[in-house]
């Protein structure tokens, strides 16, 4: 650490400029937020899921209803990816994982890194 700064192998950083930044983000968050509606009350129709303008029916409603044109239009995809679809997060974890491997050996041989 050299006066305020840390120096790193990827570089330097100054920790109160770091500090700095956040609170700026924060009270330009915090001023985004704040204009917000007021109207808000809980227990009343606003809470209601919007089901394409009518009334919900009073029984679940399944996403595959809601989305029935986006699923229907993307079926040929989904039909694919269902197959890979085992719900168990190892896999997911395995796919990644791969997907990267893939991704940084094609970046390193093809001399983009």
């Amino acid at each position: 650490m050299i006066g305020r700064l840390f120096i790193t192998q990827s570089g330097m950083w100054n920790p109160l400029s770091f500090v700095v930044a956040a609170v700026i983000i924060l009270v330009i968050v915090y001023i985004i937020r704040s204009t917000g509606t007021k109207k808000y009350k809980k227990g009343t129709e606003q809470t209601v899921a919007f089901f394409s303008g009518g009334k919900a029916p009073e029984e679940n409603v399944h996403p595959e209803n809601l989305y029935w044109g986006f699923f229907e239009a993307m079926k040929r995809y989904y039909k694919w990816l269902m197959k890979f679809h085992t719900g168990i997060v190892n896999d997911y974890v395995y796919s990644f994982v791969l997907l990267v491997v893939v991704v940084a050996a094609v970046l390193l041989l093809g001399g983009a890194v």
